[in-house]
């Protein structure tokens, strides 16, 4: 029944994957009953003379940018549109996002002021990763006494292999906080850092969890030399130092990328007419604020597996058993067990 379900639906699945993993969130329950069948596209004559309201999901993958509306009440499908994902673009691939976006709004007749709500969900994380369209990563590494001596061989993470021929590559100073480093020996820190090859930076300090004020004073010494900074603080409140500065690494390295396509895409949904703020989908299948994508790309590396796999558990109603989800780039797969997500 599953195999049935999944080769009906596959088409619109993937096609609305973004919309309804915004939709476990923020929307109401699917249809009581699964029939199997492809839903029927809402007429657009419909679509201009109804007052209802509609929520637009946009899922950008490795080959295809695919873009859909739904009814915000009945979860019926009222548009939907393709194009290809525009990596080699000015604007990268925020321009697919874009050219979906208004071609969505004008193919089928949707009113601006009808959208009550629009998230994507996007693989470039990932693709970033596997692809190896990474930034260099300065490290600013601090501590002070034998806590110290532990900080500077953790927070020198080296060479990070990110996929299977992929380098993250890395330059690192260290500074001991025994007493708190001057402005000016930070920056003359970051400027040797940037000499390297560095074109973003990672602040990190033993136990910044409890106190950042280092972590903080480093971070707007790059912001003034106009650098994206990433601070471990920001990235996660458990300890374990060399941890938490592989994530704030990987986190920097595709801040670049991201802002990029945030910054893009957010003025997009703004000239367009729609007052709903853009949200993002997260790796665990919530949505977040552009502004917080602009600190934490790191959330949405499995952004777009996590809206496909809440599609097939919302809509497919899949109890047990494995997802898998072919893209351009990746395949996915997911497993899924007592209705729940388990990987």
């Amino acid at each position: 029944q599953h195999h049935g379900l999944l080769a009906a639906r596959r088409r619109d699945l993937l096609l609305g994957a973004a919309a309804v993993g915004a939709s476990l969130k923020y929307g109401r329950k699917p249809p009581e009953k699964n029939t199997g069948e492809t839903p029927v596209t809402v007429p657009l004559f419909f679509a201009t003379t109804s007052i209802m309201q509609v929520k637009i999901g946009i899922d950008v993958g490795g080959t295809f940018t695919h873009a859909v509306a739904v009814d915000a009440e009945s979860f019926e499908l009222v548009g939907k549109t393709k194009v290809p994902t525009t990596h080699r673009a000015e604007l990268g691939v925020a321009q697919g996002i874009i050219d979906s976006l208004f071609k969505l709004l004008q193919g089928s007749k949707i009113n601006p002021s009808q959208v009550t709500f629009i998230s994507h969900s996007t693989t470039q994380a990932t693709n970033a990763l596997l692809e190896g369209d990474v930034s260099v990563v300065g490290i600013v590494g601090m501590g002070k006494g034998l806590e110290g001596l532990r900080a500077k061989s953790e927070t020198n993470v080296g060479t990070i292999e990110i996929s299977e021929g992929k380098f993250l590559r890395t330059v690192h100073r260290f500074l001991d906080t025994s007493q708190p480093p001057t402005p000016d020996l930070v920056d003359r820190t970051i400027a040797e850092l940037v000499k390297e090859g560095a074109e973003v930076i990672v602040a990190s300090e033993a136990f910044s969890v409890e106190d950042p004020r280092n972590e903080i004073a480093v971070m707007e010494q790059a912001r003034a030399r106009g650098l994206l900074v990433t601070g471990t603080h920001e990235i996660s409140e458990l300890y374990g130092l060399k941890v938490r500065t592989r994530t704030a690494v990987i986190n920097a390295s595709i801040m670049t990328k991201m802002m990029k396509t945030a910054d893009a895409t957010e003025e997009a949904v703004r000239r367009s007419g729609i007052k709903s703020p853009l949200m993002i989908v997260r790796s665990d299948g919530g949505v977040m604020k552009v502004d917080e994508v602009r600190k934490r790309p790191v959330l949405t590396l499995l952004s777009g597996p996590a809206a496909g796999v809440a599609a097939a558990l919302m809509y497919l109603r899949i109890s047990d058993g494995i997802f898998l989800e072919v893209g351009g780039t990746s395949t996915d797969i997911s497993a899924i067990r007592d209705g729940k997500a388990m990987t």
